[in-house]
């Protein structure tokens, strides 16, 4: 674990050319694996295909390990797996990833998670959680956005699970669009059809096959980014540096003038293992401009998609507010932002953790985030104004190491 670093200089980073070596030209081989109902749209008709080979490279394995595939037996669902619905488990996937052998329950809409939660195995009585806890906690972490969502777990669905699904069906319009999972527990494929006839169900294998760190075997994929005006980016795929906890900067500083500013206060192990989930879901989860705030384990709020950094946290806070007002029955405005959260029983960003997918360009961000409880912010640094952030966090008693690497996403 870094303790200290000056990151006077990590502006540079973004002002430094990485042209690579890309070929001028590059074959590329698509192989079709099912056709859809329709696209993103009823007027558009589509397919899926998988990229059997990039230039030189056999691309072909990682979508044969990985094995997504429509399971439902009774050939219902809206006829099978939409484009939509395909993305979002594909989505889910390299969010579960960094998770692989945890249980873990990802509840995903358009893209986007809007529910998570894992076992917090710095917390002793949070080893109890079940597959079923934790499916109540995504489910009721934002319970009016994961209405129709796509639920995705890291192993097998059983049958409490399935259960739980739809034990709000008399109280809540809450439901299931799409579940998916490596496995289904014997009998539990057949409950769900017999609970739904609209219910997509999908399964997947080898999540430990997905890229996830820099260093580790791409199996020659690239990013492909399409444009409207017939151009594709092609670039590398995003893999982190971040492998654990300990690969964070903890205690950052910059110099000017030859003063030395630097983040004073340290995480326990609890809060970094927070940090490094929200910094996970901000890469795979959330789009730029994207900030993620998670306790004990599970998302509180994302703001994600926003045209100002700052936005994008008050987005999630009044989110957050708001989702635990539902739980605590406490009545709003849904105009009025977060007024009225004196009223919570549970504030539920009190002692909680903040991702930012890239640095603060002013310390706003950070007063809002400190005026609601937030006690710790990761986030990659390089701002020509790092020192003000700093001092800002200083000032509110937060926690802010650095990844020293931006995660921005734009899909």
């Amino acid at each position: 674990m870094a303790l200290e670093k000056d990151i006077t200089n990590e502006r540079e980073a973004y002002r430094t050319r990485n042209p690579g070596e890309f070929p001028d030209v590059i074959h590329a081989t698509f192989v079709k694996e099912w056709d859809l109902k329709y696209g993103e749209n009823p007027s558009q008709a589509a397919a899926i295909y998988n990229l059997a080979s990039l230039g030189p490279h056999n691309t072909k394995i990682i979508s044969g390990l990985t094995d997504v595939r429509s399971v439902r037996t009774d050939s219902k669902g809206k006829g099978g797996l939409s484009l939509t619905n395909t993305m979002d488990i594909c989505r889910a996937m390299d969010v579960l990833k960094f998770f692989r052998d945890k249980q873990v329950v990802v509840i995903m809409k358009h893209n986007i998670v809007s529910g998570f939660a894992k076992i917090n195995y710095h917390n002793i009585s949070d080893n109890l959680r079940t597959q079923t806890d934790l499916f109540r906690l995504a489910r009721h972490a934002d319970l009016l956005s994961n209405f129709g969502g796509t639920t995705a777990f890291s192993t097998p669905l059983t049958m409490q699970t399935a259960e739980a699904m739809y034990e709000l069906r008399e109280q809540n319009p809450f439901f299931v669009d799409v579940v998916a999972a490596p496995e289904y527990e014997e009998g539990v494929i057949g409950y769900l059809e017999r609970q739904s006839k609209t219910l997509r169900i999908g399964q997947f294998s080898h999540l430990d096959k997905l890229p996830r760190f820099r260093g580790g075997d791409t199996y020659g994929l690239l990013s492909i980014k399409e444009m409207p005006s017939g151009r594709f980016g092609i670039q590398d795929l995003f893999l982190t540096s971040i492998m654990r906890a300990d690969d964070f900067v903890l205690k950052p500083y910059v110099v000017k003038d030859g003063e030395r500013h630097q983040i004073q206060k340290v995480l326990t192990p609890n809060g970094l293992d927070d940090l490094l989930t929200a910094w996970y879901l901000n890469l795979s989860g959330a789009r730029s401009n994207g900030v993620v705030f998670v306790k004990d384990g599970v998302s509180v709020a994302m703001g994600s998609g926003k045209v100002a950094r700052v936005k994008a946290v008050v987005d999630a806070i009044i989110s957050g507010m708001q989702n635990a007002m539902d739980r605590e029955g406490i009545s709003y405005d849904k105009l009025k932002g977060i007024e009225g959260y004196e009223q919570l029983k549970d504030n539920p960003f009190q002692g909680a953790v903040c991702s930012s997918d890239a640095f603060f360009p002013f310390p706003d961000s950070l007063e809002f985030i400190a005026r609601v409880g937030t006690c710790a912010v990761v986030q990659p640094y390089g701002s020509e104004k790092d020192i003000l952030s700093i001092d800002a966090a200083n000032k509110h008693g937060i926690a802010m190491p650095a990844t020293l690497e931006r995660c921005f996403g734009h899909w």
